[in-house]
């Protein structure tokens, strides 16, 4: 994010990563800011990293606050369901600075992100919300609650507004689990929850005057299926696709039992998910070049196909375009690739894949020449899209292994912030749309010679190792190697981590003095066996 002036460079100290094992980590929003070059390339990394080690905590009898309005909006139209939830707060203890959010076992084992601000957010926060500290406290027991404290907006005022944004995997299953290849129609998802997400664990949460509304989006108006729990009326409006959840008894009464709701909906799409996404960045001094390659394990985790699969009725269901008739089969999938992406590639196990399309980022007609009337300076697009067809039809069950990769000039992601210091910008992934990764391993080869080597990344991470090396072609000291996994990555992920490390210009000859090193070898060893009488004996 580019900034109005260029900060400070970062000092060892500053944001160095630490190397945790995680059971769950969640983000903290209050964020640094470091400096990458003159042309002021900004990044905005987290300044703290909170895990979550599952201590025994127990929530006190009274509590900081309670919810006088709770509105939920949940979002299961894909593979990943994305809530926010909007809470109004009345503080009880004038002098507590901190109130407590639960989070509920299942949700916190599948929870990918979540983002906490004051006031009422959009789904990115927005420019007039702050991000407020939490801190993970424990895990409850007697409750079977996970519970985290919030910082309290404003000291001085009693009441508050707070959105929170958080994104799940996992939480959606496929009904019916099996389905015959001309049935796509059917293929439907089950969601169930507590419409309370947790705080009805929390006796005396809930005011008795609390309205309490949830709102649940489906991909299309189809609902199969709808239940509300007791203390819940549900409607939905025709051809809408939103269910509502609205409270019909006291806020207070609604946490003396479960409020359990689910719905069972039409599933237009794929359920696709990449199982694992290892990325290999390698970047060379000498060719001003940093290459990038993804090896991609694609699972569709809709309904399992039943029976065997046919082409045929595959081709009939699509020149026909029934509605939903190939809804369970992935066909195509498309990738946005960094602008100025070089020479891509698409190949699988047996070789290379001819069924794509490649759309370059235009160049932008400024660089043509200042001279031509004849066009309208364009700006060059910012991504580049790579159209990918399998080499046949993912079904559901069915899985494919590929690999994309792609060049990029050096000068796109290193920068040089001072004579033998350089700055590296590596995207984590490239983004699928509603595609959630599993885990997602990137690993990135720095020149021989890189020493103090940096990591700075925008959300925690499962593992980071920075001391590995690798040797490739030609090398001989071998080239230093950082690794760095996600667990449970949607889109809020796919940011750019930033990379620091020294490289004197001295050791740029290293590979060319080996070379010349060996070829000197090979020339005195050629030299030494042409001087050696080989024959037997004397003429």
């Amino acid at each position: 994010m580019p900034g109005p002036s260029t900060p400070p460079p970062p000092t060892p100290s500053d944001h160095r990563h630490e190397h945790q094992k995680e059971k769950m980590r969640w983000k903290q929003f209050s964020l640094a800011t470091i400096g990458l070059s003159a042309s002021s390339w900004l990044a905005s990394v987290s300044s703290d990293q909170v895990v979550l080690d599952l201590p025994q905590f127990a929530v006190p009898s009274s509590l900081p606050a309670r919810v006088t309005n709770y509105l939920r909006t949940i979002d299961i139209s894909g593979t990943i369901t994305r809530e926010q939830l909007i809470l109004h707060l009345r503080r009880t203890q004038h002098d507590s600075m901190n109130w407590y959010l639960p989070v509920e076992p299942h949700r916190a084992a599948n929870l990918s992100s979540m983002e906490i601000y004051e006031g009422k957010a959009n789904k990115t926060g927005g420019p007039g919300n702050r991000g407020l500290k939490i801190e993970p406290m424990g895990y409850d027991s007697g409750k079977e609650i996970h519970v985290i404290e919030v910082e309290w907006p404003h000291p001085d005022n009693d009441e508050a507004v707070i959105t929170i944004n958080s994104h799940f995997l996992g939480l959606t299953s496929p009904r019916p689990k099996y389905l015959a290849q001309d049935e796509g129609a059917k293929q439907g998802l089950y969601w169930e929850g507590d419409l309370l997400a947790g705080f009805g664990a929390l006796k005396g949460t809930l005011t008795d005057d609390a309205q309490v509304k949830i709102k649940v989006k489906t991909p299309t108006p189809r609902v199969f299926q709808k239940h509300a729990p007791s203390g819940f009326d549900v409607q939905q409006t025709s051809g809408s696709n939103q269910v509502t959840f609205t409270s019909k008894i006291n806020g207070a009464k609604l946490s003396d039992e479960p409020q359990v709701a689910h719905v069972h909906y039409f599933q237009p799409f794929p359920l696709m998910v990449i199982g694992n996404l290892t990325r290999l960045v390698e970047v060379s001094h000498w060719g001003n070049n940093v290459a990038i390659e993804d090896q991609i394990h694609l699972e569709n985790r809709g309904p399992t196909l039943k029976g065997s699969f046919s082409r045929v009725v595959h081709h009939n269901a699509i020149y026909s375009r029934a509605p939903g008739a190939t809804a369970h089969i992935l066909t195509g999938l498309t990738l946005e690739l960094p602008q100025g992406a070089m020479n891509p590639y698409y190949i699988d196990t047996i070789g290379n894949v001819s069924t794509s399309r490649f759309r370059p980022s235009m160049p932008s007609t400024a660089t043509i020449g200042k001279n031509q009337p004849k066009f309208k300076k364009i700006k060059e697009a910012k991504s580049s899209k790579l159209e990918l067809t399998p080499r046949y039809p993912i079904a559901g069950g069915w899985n494919y292994t590929f690999t994309v990769g792609y060049n990029l000039e050096a000068g796109r992601l290193l920068k040089i912030h001072e004579p033998g210091q350089y700055i590296l910008k590596v995207p984590f992934f490239t983004n699928a749309l509603d595609v959630p990764i599993d885990l997602a391993n990137l690993r990135v080869r720095l020149p021989e010679g890189a020493f103090n080597i940096e990591v700075y990344t925008p959300f925690p991470v499962t593992e980071l190792q920075d001391d590995l090396i690798d040797k490739t072609y030609l090398d001989t000291t071998g080239r230093p190697t950082i690794s760095i996994k996600k667990l449970r990555c949607t889109e809020k992920h796919a940011e750019d981590i930033y990379i620091t490390y020294f490289r004197p210009p001295i050791i740029s000859l290293q590979k060319p003095l080996a070379i010349a090193g060996w070829m000197m070898a090979l020339f005195v060893i050629a030299a030494g066996f042409r001087r050696f009488e080989w024959k037997i004996g004397h003429h």
